[in-house]
């Protein structure tokens, strides 16, 4: 047999292997049951998220998924409102994810309010692929007028290191409150390298 050229395995010579001691039809059989489980999870997942996605369609959306919007470069202004709305719907957390996610846009900025309360609402050791969407959305959308509760959600140590986000939206700041409290934050052991 040929040799892998890094000097491991190539696929045959795994294949062989898993033959020989007996393992590969149930190598096999395996793959096609997580085969069988990642398509009624993306059966389950789209059916889930279908009132949103017709909601998204009215709006002139015609992507199959809400993460199709996290994806694209152009704006969508108009599906900000019902994304906001979805939001706080309980979906799976992986469209709510998507949602909070297509939302990290500066477009969302008049969702602040609902932004910050979901992600407050959000237990930290829970739901973290939602909690850091949020904190995407909430440093996408923050501009001064909403520095004063940036700073203090930058500054408030049980969000964790996720925080960064915050710290980089405040960075974006030309305001002296900012700075001070990006001075406050660059001796924060949690947020360094």
């Amino acid at each position: 047999m040929k040799k892998h050229p890094k000097g491991g395995m190539t696929v045959a010579q795994h294949d062989a292997k898993l033959k020989a001691e007996g393992r590969y039809n149930a190598m096999l059989e395996s793959r096609s049951i997580s085969d069988a489980a990642m398509e009624r999870r993306k059966t389950e997942l789209h059916r889930a998220q279908a009132p949103l996605l017709a909601e998204l369609r009215e709006g002139g959306f015609a992507g199959a998924s809400v993460w199709d919007l996290v994806n694209t470069r152009t704006p969508y202004p108009k599906l900000v409102p019902i994304l906001l709305k979805h939001l706080k719907v309980d979906y799976p957390e992986r469209v709510r994810e998507g949602i909070a996610r297509a939302l990290a846009v500066p477009e969302a900025r008049s969702g602040w309010r609902v932004l910050v309360d979901e992600y407050l609402a959000t237990p930290d050791m829970t739901d973290q692929g939602i909690k850091w969407a949020l904190h995407l959305a909430i440093a996408a959308t923050a501009d001064a007028s909403v520095l004063d509760e940036l700073i203090k959600l930058a500054v408030d140590r049980r969000h964790g290191q996720d925080r960064l986000l915050f710290v980089d939206a405040l960075a974006r700041m030309d305001d002296v409150r900012a700075d001070a409290a990006l001075a406050e934050l660059a001796n924060d052991p949690e947020l360094k390298d």
